[in-house]
């Protein structure tokens, strides 16, 4: 087990140092792990077990850190005929929940809102992509779009061939590379939000909402100015009423946190409430963060010898 330890954290050490591409850090680790089965005992599987999950973790967490890397240009010269750049306006569609999709779209620039609609009416936005993500991977299995594709703001987007994304995927590492890390990417994205949605108050939900709109936690220096967006569709992202969504974007604008008179503004200040549970409760609160009661120790009573 030791062994095993100290090889996978050699490769993991040159992934991070950027001497090992993701690909070949992924086959080195399972050639290790390969190798660590043949030798693995009853007991020792558990212990083996945490120890992937943990090396996992590391290499996700670095393939989350750096983002996507910028769309290479050879790649856009393998793809030949199979790629239109296209420039679009605010509220346009992209695709449709329910389309049959025959391409994969690529974000050079600016901002795209997926939303998803129930049979009963019901709406959701489940993500918001900004520049460096791919949309539409659906087709690629032949799967119709799960969602609407809506951009938020003046964009510029990439429209790749479904039959060129397949070619390129089997024959181009670099690109291989890129739509993998965005995969991984999306899904541990989606993650966090199922877990947030499970665990934190939905004033909690709304301060990361935000704060996902204004790139806080990506590479580079985060945008103070966000696409306005409205608090129907805030409440969609956070699972809440535009009643509440009112109430938090108001009392986050009178403590400073944000500003919304004509654009919307994400100041540092937000962090707080995230990630230090900075709550404040205002007079008149109705919707008050509620906490467990701390348990306090009993005085244990001293019995005495009879």
């Amino acid at each position: 087990m030791e062994v095993y330890k100290r090889e996978t954290r050699k490769v993991i050490r040159r992934f991070l140092d950027h001497k090992l591409s993701f690909p070949d850090c992924i086959a080195a680790l399972d050639a290790a792990l390969a190798d660590l089965t043949l030798r693995l005992t009853g007991e020792q599987i558990v212990a083996a077990h945490a120890l992937i999950m943990e090396n996992n973790d590391i290499v996700m967490k670095e393939m989350a850190r750096r983002g996507p890397p910028p769309f290479d240009s050879k790649i856009l010269a393998t793809l030949g005929d199979g790629v239109t750049v296209s420039d679009y306006r605010s509220g346009q569609v992209i695709f449709a929940q329910g389309d049959s999709g025959d391409a994969v779209f690529y974000i050079q620039k600016g901002q795209v809102k997926l939303t998803a609609a129930s049979k009963f009416g019901k709406k959701a936005v489940t993500g918001v992509l900004g520049a460096g993500s791919f949309l539409g991977e659906r087709c690629l299995s032949g799967q119709e779009h799960a969602v609407t594709a809506t951009v938020m703001v003046k964009s510029s987007i990439m429209r790749l061939d479904r039959s060129s994304v397949m070619r390129l995927l089997s024959t181009h590492l670099a690109f291989s590379e890129l739509f993998l890390q965005h995969m991984l990417s999306r899904n541990l994205s989606m993650e966090e939000d199922m877990i947030s949605q499970v665990l934190n108050s939905q004033e909690k939900r709304l301060a990361r909402a935000l704060l996902l709109l204004a790139d806080f936690g990506k590479t580079g220096r985060p945008k103070r100015v966000v696409p306005k967006m409205s608090f129907e569709a805030l409440a969609q992202m956070v699972g809440t009423t535009i009643s509440r969504v009112r109430y938090f974007m108001k009392k986050f604008r009178k403590l400073g946190f944000v500003d919304y008179n004509g654009e919307l503004q994400i100041n540092n200040s937000l962090l707080n409430v995230v990630l230090h549970d900075q709550f404040v409760i205002m007079e008149n609160d109705p919707f008050p963060v509620t906490r467990p009661p701390r348990k306090t120790l009993g005085r244990r009573s001293k019995v005495k010898d009879g």
